[in-house]
């Protein structure tokens, strides 16, 4: 008799271990693609909450248990006070005030960490609660172990996360549960003892056939895919539509060969950064332009290595080593390459055994171990911003570019196809200018007054004929970074200077300060960006930024009247004749948004007219409306209180209305059974309804309850009832219904 509840225990706590592993394939990947972390903790809960079933403890006990574990979870992970301090409550509360208004809100990126993992525990609470039930109830796994294979089949695909071990693990797993289960079955329907060698001899020839076919099928050639597989959603997301579609692209994408379509709004943090300044984060270059986007050359790549704390070989010259500082760079995407300020010097506080490469066309540099690309989850960058002089910016002038060597004829590359409209209006912008920097500041200038509009969703796709630049500068004058940084660049070759499309991030958002005078920024998919860097001979490689609404950089130093103050980069030539050019342009849209605010406000105040018994009404309609649900739920309120008074008057009111020939005997009799019971006169088990309708009569001291009785008893038995029945009853009936309200 000891041994069986042993055994079963023993058998309960097998099949929880094998449930407890299955349940691990699930919170590996959720963990991994969703940067959760804290896995080990995940799992604990799971025990706790598999053991709390396994000795059955009470489940108020067991709740509280769970409960005190979420709590100790949260203010130990999110908090980063005491557990169960005053100060570790008042945070979650917080959290939770600001996670519920965000959900009112629909606000989901406004919920705090802490809400969504109570939800997350809520949810394991849950489902080892269903598949307890599955366990010890109905004696099958199948379900539980169908749609863990649909989830990892579907993260296998969708997804980066490789769930091929998973797979076989659970397959292995849930079909060992499964055999197990089945194996108990028999031995309770056939009322078999449970003995360890009957055990023995089902599981064991289960167990070798399990391992066999899972190694066979393991070490068996696969072959290939009949079709070729999705990419991963994370992948999708991240690339730009191809084949002339209107997608557009999400934040940073290798492949530029197509550019044009909306630029999708994507708040996804890409990684923090904490510096002095804001900077624009600099990825890579690219020289040939196709006339629909971007190429590197075909062929090998050069590279050119070095390891942390060395200097990095870059075209651009970093600043001063007495403004040298550093910026602390925390991935959250895996980025296997390094993201780079201006003038960086150094990369360090990687990992033993990391080394880098910079590639030497498009000046990506790459994180390296055992000769395996790999993404750094952070990293310290030393950087001196570079500074131009201004008086020798304009020195610079067309002469010195024909003594520039062939290495720089690729940055002069464009299209045969290119159309000559834009070389002409290249030269008209510029023609002006006799310094090569003054050349370069009439193009950004040219973006900012001549209508040009920036804008992310309402952007053109080149057509088979089109060309990407053309069509910005003359047909659609509407786009953001890539159509005004591709025009600058193709325009500064059209007229002689070497330049260079550029990718990476912009500033980001300003989040709070950190210690000392470092500040933390943070960076997300829409700070993805592209610029311009031109050659300018004597000067070398200088950034431009001709994307309007972009302040872009500051790195020129006004030293023409011996002043040592930072101006911002492409500033804008100071002659007067252009001032009073720009002045008149200022004034002009001035007037324009006057005269259009102007009709604004007039409509406004029309519409306002029409309009101003509306809101009084709709006060009105809905003081009216909260007034009638209010005297609606305290009638209903009264009727639920009072309804042992006026059910009886209604009922026998109802019953009067009817014809006394349609009503049945049996339906009024056992109404009369309900408001008895309501009244405390309830029929026992057991009881006749000869002796039930005597104690009727004897409480309320009457002898209605018998006579109806027995017409009823008589109505059971015979069927040749007429009218006079009810019209015998009718006074006996509603007397019992009236008493029942006292």
């Amino acid at each position: 008799m000891t041994n069986y509840p042993i055994k079963r225990m023993i058998g309960l706590v097998a099949f929880y271990i094998v449930i407890f592993f299955m349940l691990r394939e699930w919170l590996l990947p959720i963990v991994n693609l969703t940067n959760t972390g804290h896995l080990n903790l995940f799992l604990l809960f799971v025990a706790i909450c598999l053991l709390t079933n396994i000795v059955h403890l009470n489940g108020w006990i067991s709740a509280v248990i769970k409960f005190a574990y979420i709590l100790w979870f949260l203010m130990y992970v999110y908090t980063g006070t005491k557990v169960f301090s005053i100060e570790s409550v008042l945070t979650l509360t917080s959290d939770f005030q600001n996670s519920w208004l965000a959900l009112m809100q629909k606000d989901w990126n406004g919920v705090e960490n802490s809400f969504r993992s109570i939800l997350f525990f809520i949810l394991l609470w849950m489902s080892i609660y269903l598949i307890h039930y599955w366990v010890t109830v109905k004696h099958t796994i199948i379900h539980f172990l169908l749609v863990t294979i649909i989830f990892l089949v579907l993260l296998d695909t969708f997804s980066e996360y490789n769930a091929k071990f998973a797979i076989i693990r659970v397959m292995f797993l849930g079909l060992l549960l499964l055999g197990t289960l089945y194996a108990n079955h028999l031995f309770e329907t056939n009322t078999v003892e449970r003995k360890g060698m009957k055990y023995i001899a089902v599981l064991v020839p289960l167990a070798v056939m399990l391992i066999a076919s899972t190694v066979f099928a393991y070490a068996m050639p696969k072959k290939g895919p009949m079709v070729t597989l999705p990419k991963s959603l994370s992948t999708l997301m991240d690339q730009e539509g191809k084949g002339g579609s209107a997608i557009g692209k999400i934040g940073y994408v290798e492949d530029d060969k197509k550019l044009g379509g909306p630029f999708k709004m994507d708040a996804r943090v890409v990684f923090n950064a904490k510096a002095d300044s804001n900077q624009y984060w600099r990825i890579e270059t690219k020289d040939i332009y196709t006339s629909k986007g971007w190429e590197r050359k075909e062929g090998d790549v050069y590279v050119e290595a070095f390891n942390q704390n060395e200097n990095i070989p870059l075209s651009i010259k970093p600043g001063s080593k007495m403004d040298q500082t550093t910026a602390e760079v925390e991935m959250k995407k895996d980025f296997k390459f390094i993201m780079q300020t201006y003038g960086l010097m150094k990369v360090s506080n990687v990992e033993p055994g990391v080394s880098f490469y910079r590639e030497i066309d498009g000046e990506k540099i790459r994180s390296v171990k055992d000769e395996d690309e790999i993404s750094l989850e952070a990293y310290t960058i030393s950087y001196s911003s570079p500074k131009y002089s201004l008086k020798a910016l304009k020195k610079t002038n067309t002469k010195d570019l024909n003594k520039l060597s062939k290495d720089y004829k690729a940055y002069l590359q464009l299209p045969k196809t290119l159309p000559k409209r834009v070389r002409k209006l290249s030269k008209d912008i510029t023609k002006d200018e006799k310094s090569l920097y003054g050349k370069a500041n009439a193009i950004v200038d040219y973006f900012k007054y001549n209508n040009y509009v920036y804008s992310r969703d309402k952007v053109a796709i080149p057509g088979k004929h089109d060309d990407y630049v053309d069509q910005f500068l003359f047909d659609t004058k509407m786009g953001y970074c890539d159509n005004f940084s591709s025009s600058m660049v193709v325009m500064l070759r059209s007229i002689g200077i070497p330049a260079r499309w550029v990718k990476g991030f912009s500033e980001g958002e300003e989040v709070q300060n950190v210690a000392g005078e470092q500040k933390e920024f943070v960076i997300t998919n829409n700070n993805a960006h592209s610029w311009v860097e031109a050659y300018l001979p004597g000067i070398g490689w200088m950034s431009f930024e001709p994307t309007i609404g972009f302040e872009g950089f500051d790195n020129v130093l006004d030293d023409v009247k011996n002043q040592q103050q930072p101006t911002p980069i492409n500033p804008k030539n100071e002659d007067k004749e252009e001032k009073q050019k720009q002045q008149k342009a200022e004034k002009k849209k001035e007037e324009k948004i006057k005269e259009e605010k102007q009709k604004q406000e007039k409509d406004k105040k029309q519409a306002q007219k029409e309009k101003t018994n509306e809101p009084v009404m709709s006060k009105k309609s809905t003081m009216m409306i909260a007034t009638i649900i209010g005297v609606l739920l305290v009638l209903t309120l009264i009727l639920v209180l009072f309804r042992r008074k006026w059910i009886p008057k209604a009922m026998i009111a109802f019953y009067r209305m009817k014809n006394p020939g349609n009503i049945s005997i049996d339906h009024a009799y056992h109404q009369l059974l309900k408001q008895l019971e309501h009244a405390g006169l309830k029929k026992g088990n057991g009881q006749t309804l000869q002796d039930f309708a005597k104690y009727v009569d004897e409480r309320l001291s009457t002898t209605h309850m018998s006579k109806i009785t027995a017409l009823y008893e008589q109505q059971i038995y015979s069927n040749n009832y007429t009218q006079l029945d009810w019209l015998e009853i009718k006074e006996s009936w509603e007397y019992l219904i009236n008493r029942t309200s006292g």
